[in-house]
C-alpha cells in the first residue's frame, strides 16, 4: 500500500517524499522521521508520526496534516488563496466560489506561504475537508 500512496502522492500533487523520511502502512499511511524510528528503540512509543494518507476502497486522501507537512513540496493541484475571507470561510467549514487553474478532485489550499488544509474542487467551488474538529472561528480583519 506504501507503493500506491507514493503513486498517488507524485500523480496527484507531484509530492515526492524526502531523503530522511519513512512511510508506515496502519492502514491508513503515516510519515515519521527517520530520527523518531531510531529514537524508538530507546523507549517505549505507543504511536509516533503523522497520519500522511487516508485509505479508502476506491481510492486516497491526503489528510490536512499530512497537506500541512508535505503540501510545500506539491508542485501541481495547488490552490493560492488572496482573500483572508476565503481562508476563513473555509476553514470554517464553508464553500469558496471561483475559478482555479487546477484538476478536479482534492487539492492543497495555501494562504502565502501557510498550507491551510485540503478541498474538493469540482470545478466551480472549493469545498473545505477541513475535519470538523479542526474547525475554527476566525475574526475577519
Amino acid at each position: 500500500m506504501i507503493d500506491k500512496a507514493i503513486k498517488f502522492l507524485r500523480d496527484r500533487f507531484g509530492i515526492e517524499i524526502p531523503a530522511g523520511y519513512s512511510l508506515i502502512d496502519r492502514g491508513d499511511i503515516w510519515i515519521i522521521a527517520e530520527d523518531v524510528r531510531n529514537f524508538e528503540e530507546r523507549i517505549r512509543v505507543n504511536r509516533y508520526g503523522i497520519r500522511l494518507v487516508r485509505v479508502f476502497k476506491k481510492g486516497m486522501k491526503l489528510t490536512t496534516s499530512g497537506a500541512q507537512v508535505v503540501g510545500h513540496l506539491a508542485k501541481k493541484n495547488v490552490v493560492h488563496l488572496n482573500s483572508w475571507e476565503d481562508v476563513v470561510r473555509l476553514v470554517e467549514g464553508g464553500n469558496v466560489i471561483g475559478e482555479f487553474p487546477v484538476e478536479k478532485g482534492q487539492v492543497i489550499v495555501r494562504y502565502g506561504k501557510d498550507i491551510i488544509g485540503i478541498a474538493l474542487y469540482d470545478g466551480v467551488k472549493l469545498k473545505s475537508q477541513i475535519p470538523s474538529s479542526r474547525r475554527i472561528g476566525l475574526k475577519r480583519e
